[in-house]
């Protein structure tokens, strides 16, 4: 059985593109292993018609956050029809399948695939990340507003839809992992512990896009969400948010309130679309990679593989 290697370092970041053209303005830059490139949106003109359109954007935009749109979608992933697609999009976006089957009646199959030998670190304090996607980190938070690597602004008020919570997490580090429809969308406990609490939040479907994110007032605090209470053995107590995105037809836990998990176990997949997992860890529980704090501050997410560690528990004094 193949396994996953784990990257114990990120490398560091390169000099940044002139940002003050308008060309580079209107890219998308994420840092990719050793390099900055540009982020292949998907699908790129229907989501610059939506989002960066001034004229028709307004309409498709209502229309696409409308969940009879997603759903529409889903069904026709469950067609056998759209399995025809499949080979050709995994050729287009250069998807690792590694540990995945390779056979998939639909689409809808294909997106919520399983990837066997997946390996988390050994090492009790390491933080391997939960999902495959682009990794940015926000320390030191503040429940009322909280700035993300794209300049997106939310507070964690609205995003928890409880102000106790978020008084909780008040100087605490948040690890935003965004999942664009290329990635593997299932996401696993970074580490063991218990499930306490999980519950559903009703919202809009808009896409978690960067191009989104600035058209979208508060889009975190808007979307569907899920959100998980996690009480870990090695990183206090955690509370783990999936945001629903256009397109994504619903969200499947794979746990049980109360439930003991281990570390690299399945928590759960999302159905077709892109989406956002952020994690929020209380002050002195988490210890960040520096060189993904430092691209986070240059508005640059990181693309990682499922399990990259990702930051280290603080020594407990």
């Amino acid at each position: 059985m193949k396994r996953i290697r784990v990257r114990t370092k990120l490398p560091r970041l390169p000099k940044l593109p002139n940002r003050k053209t308008k060309k580079a303005r209107q890219q998308i830059w994420i840092y990719n292993n050793g390099k900055l490139e540009m982020e292949q949106i998907c699908p790129e003109r229907l989501m610059r018609l939506i989002y960066e359109n001034p004229v028709g954007g307004a309409s498709l935009l209502w229309l696409v956050k409308r969940k009879a749109v997603s759903r529409l979608y889903g069904l026709y992933c469950k067609t056998p029809l759209s399995a025809r697609g499949i080979q050709r999009f995994i050729a287009k976006y250069d998807i690792d399948m590694t540990g995945c089957d390779g056979q998939y009646k639909n689409f809808s199959q294909f997106f919520a695939r399983e990837k066997e030998g997946v390996t988390f670190p050994s090492q009790a304090a390491l933080l391997g990340s939960p999902c495959e996607g682009l990794v940015s980190v926000v320390s030191d938070i503040h429940p009322t507003q909280i700035i993300t690597a794209k300049g997106a602004k939310f507070s964690l008020e609205e995003l928890f839809a409880d102000t106790a919570l978020a008084q909780e997490y008040s100087g605490g580090t948040m690890v935003s992992i965004r999942l664009t429809p290329s990635n593997y969308h299932r996401m696993h406990f970074f580490d063991a512990g218990v499930v306490t609490a999980s519950r559903k939040i009703k919202g809009d479907l808009y896409s978690v896009s960067p191009l989104a994110l600035n058209r979208v007032v508060r889009l975190y605090c808007r979307n569907k969400r899920a959100l998980i209470k996690f009480s870990t053995e090695n990183f206090g107590d955690a509370v783990i948010v999936e945001v629903g995105a256009t397109f994504v037809g619903s969200i499947v836990h794979c746990f049980q309130e109360g439930q003991y998990v281990q570390r690299g176990e399945i928590a759960s997949y999302f159905k077709p679309g892109g989406s956002l997992v952020l994690v929020f860890f209380k002050k002195n529980m988490l210890a960040p990679d520096v060189d993904l704090l430092t691209r986070t501050t240059d508005s640059i997410e990181t693309k990682v593989p499922i399990a990259t560690v990702l930051g280290k528990a603080k020594a407990k004094s």
